[in-house]
């Protein structure tokens, strides 16, 4: 360390002018490869120094993250199940799904599991005291899963399986639609059945499992079956008669390049204006859609849009900037802010989720920005590289 330098502080890299790092002072005091990776930082000199954890991108420290971080990603093998999108889509209620999904991942505190995980616990399953408790005996093997399902009357009693996963498949192949969600449903509930058991020492009749599932179905039917009222006719116009802007990033993580696209179209769906251009080297794809997202409020700022529908296809980006509750520690959370200020400066702006396929037009012009050597502009007529998704 040169004596002169042994008191000096981060601010003394930036231009104070411009707010920007300065790259003569980098290059005199760093290694290129180290220069690349500062000016990857945003400047942020209205902000105060703090803490932040690095692997959170709300830069926030928690039991569960750090966890992951010593001990790796849980990267459970769904083994064959293939019907992840017909049970998600199954019309009943969602902690149903949430317990199959977890049954399925054989993820249930079963005792199989507790001891695994070194609980001490009796093995012994608490609803029929013959043999040790895992998903696939506690669900449909047990003596009174097996009353229950003989009671339900399913043509499900001679799946011959030893993995509830397969047992599930073959299920849910054999039965309809109606009987799917009947089978879920006690599923559920034996599994209610089972804690019951285990907490409060009480065995219910194998009916009342039947009657909770019917009525657990016919509830969320009931609730669901609710007409909702259309919105006024004022309310549509008012929506309808707004610019949408479509804004996409491209990022090369090799590289950190980053580049963004936007697309301004009228309330009637007609091409308006579009840019597109590079940004700042980053070093997340989070930051490259926040940094686009501000890039892209400032150009409808030059162009005196008063009123604007923001749209992107990242939902993280959205969740982030409309989350004000918990303030983002990280450095992503600086250019959050300032996309907040500026949307707040506009007399209505929205920021929508929305998917890639309905947001093609502006993911071209970002990845056609890598290219160039400048930003670019259109107004009043497309570029020929999107008119293809207007017509």
């Amino acid at each position: 360390m040169p004596e002169p330098l042994r008191h000096a502080v981060v601010a003394g890299l930036i231009d104070q002018q411009t707010k920007t790092w300065d790259p003569h002072i980098l290059s005199d005091l760093f290694e290129p490869e180290d220069v690349d990776r500062i000016v990857k930082m945003p400047v942020s000199p209205d902000y105060e120094d703090t803490w932040y954890w690095h692997n959170d991108p709300n830069g926030r420290y928690t039991v569960k993250n750090a966890y992951r971080r010593l001990m790796g990603e849980f990267n459970h093998t769904m083994g064959d199940f293939d019907k992840w999108v017909t049970l998600w889509k199954m019309k009943v209620p969602p902690k149903w799904k949430t317990f199959l999904w977890r049954a399925v991942c054989d993820i249930l505190p079963t005792t199989t599991n507790l001891i695994i995980k070194r609980v001490d616990v009796d093995p012994t399953c608490m609803l029929c005291g013959l043999t040790h408790e895992n998903v696939m005996h506690s669900l449909v093997l047990c003596d009174y899963s097996r009353a229950v399902w003989n009671i339900l009357g399913l043509p499900i009693m001679n799946i011959i399986s030893s993995s509830f996963l397969n047992w599930l498949m073959t299920a849910m192949d054999m039965l309809t639609g109606e009987q799917v969600r009947r089978l879920m449903g006690v599923l559920y509930y034996l599994w209610m059945a089972r804690n019951e058991a285990v907490w409060d020492h009480a065995v219910r009749r194998p009916e009342t499992v039947l009657r909770r599932a019917a009525a657990g179905k016919a509830s969320y039917t009931a609730v669901h079956a609710c007409t909702i009222q259309p919105p006024s006719d004022g309310a549509l116009a008012a929506v309808g008669m707004r610019m949408k802007c479509h804004f996409d990033a491209g990022f090369n993580p090799a590289t950190g390049q980053a580049t963004y696209g936007a697309v301004l179209l009228d309330h009637d769906g007609m091409f308006r204006a579009a840019a597109n251009g590079k940004l700042p080297g980053c070093f997340s794809p989070l930051m490259v859609e926040a940094l686009a997202c501000k890039e892209v409020l400032s150009w409808l700022k030059d162009r005196n849009e008063v009123e604007v529908d923001i749209l992107t296809d990242c939902l993280v980006l959205k969740n982030a900037v409309r989350s004000i509750a918990t303030p983002n520690l990280s450095y992503v959370g600086i250019v959050v802010e300032q996309c907040r200020v500026a949307i707040n400066s506009f007399n209505y702006c929205s920021l929508s989720f929305i998917t890639r396929t309905l947001n093609l037009h502006a993911h071209t012009l970002a990845r056609l920005a890598y290219d160039q050597d400048h930003s670019m502009y259109w107004d009043l007529i497309p570029p020929n590289s999107i008119v293809q998704f207007l017509i």
